[in-house]
């Protein structure tokens, strides 16, 4: 203000003109009351910059475990960040909104647990992915090769049952979804995914079977009538039976690979079938099982997919 008034430049202190202005006019009117912080909630932070410091080390290369006598969980939650601070420093927060900004400092993100099967073989896995990114393997052969289609295949099966999932509502708002009592419905799909591409290619059946298989992959070469395709996909009994084999050998233009056992977290398969599920199952009432298969299929089938195997992945595809 006092450069203002004697025309000096007022830049040099990080405030416009016209904010300065502003300024001054503020205090003719109210005095000193002017500059008086009105924000609300300006309060001190229950944590000193050392001791937030301090926490944020703690959560990015500790387990609660290690640092929380009587803890035998090796992941963080707001129950034990909280005794963690209240441990170290005394002090506790009153809401889990400041144990979350904590957690998003740390760059910590919330996530479900995953799916681990009790027979899956770490070290075959690892060893499976590193004779797969091998440049000699079949699987980048086939990848640099502009006249071959990797497919990565999976089925699901759809039931009427009621699927639920978290959603966001006005607060004591309950809206109900009908669960249904009759006997459950259901339908299988098998789903292609392109990895050059990003494609979806899905088949509505009754089941799987050895023999159904084999006329999916007749429907899925009427779709690539000329091209080499390698199938990656699981060990089950109807990707390795004898009628499948012997439509193998009778197409000339097919190869398979099979995933390592209890390994699904590589097939980039599932996850197209986790964002159909959102985008067209949960919380929905299902009555026709059928049209309820077609809308899956019309919505995965509609949009491409990024997701990669072993590194490999569409180019230019928007992640969904």
């Amino acid at each position: 203000m006092l450069l203002l008034e004697s025309g000096g430049e007022v830049g040099m202190t990080g405030y416009t003109a016209k904010h300065a202005e502003r300024l001054r006019r503020d205090y003719r009117r109210h005095g000193l009351g002017a500059f008086e912080d009105k924000r609300k909630n300006n309060r001190d932070r229950i944590l000193t910059k050392s001791q937030r410091q301090q926490v944020v080390a703690a959560l990015q290369s500790e387990q609660p475990c290690s640092l929380i006598a009587g803890c035998n969980d090796e992941h963080w939650t707001t129950y034990w960040l909280g005794r963690y601070i209240h441990e170290t420093t005394g002090k506790q927060y009153k809401s889990k909104t400041s144990s979350y900004l904590l957690f998003r400092e740390a760059k910590l993100s919330f996530h479900l647990p995953g799916k681990r099967y009790e027979k899956a073989d770490a070290e075959k896995t690892a060893a499976w992915v590193a004779q797969q990114i091998d440049g000699r393997s079949r699987l980048m052969r086939a990848w640099g090769n502009p006249d071959t289609v990797v497919l990565c295949e999976d089925e699901m099966v759809l039931t009427s049952g009621t699927t639920l999932q978290k959603i966001w509502l006005p607060k004591r708002s309950y809206p109900p979804v009908i669960e249904t009592n009759a006997t459950r419905q259901r339908k299988s799909i098998y789903g292609f995914l392109n990895l050059g591409n990003g494609q979806q290619h899905a088949f509505m059946t009754d089941w799987q079977n050895m023999y159904i298989t084999v006329e999916v992959l007749e429907k899925l070469r009427t779709v690539y009538p000329t091209q080499q395709l390698l199938i990656a996909w699981d060990n089950c009994g109807w990707h390795r039976g004898s009628e499948v084999m012997a439509w193998v050998k009778r197409d000339k233009r097919t190869k398979l690979l099979f995933f390592p056992a209890y390994a699904p977290e590589l097939n980039p398969q599932e996850h197209v079938w986790k964002a159909g599920r959102k985008a067209t199952t949960h919380n929905q009432h299902i009555t026709d099982i059928g049209q309820t298969t077609r809308n899956f299929i019309t919505h995965i089938t509609g949009r491409t997919f990024s997701y990669g195997l072993c590194g490999l992945r569409p180019q230019g595809v928007a992640q969904v």
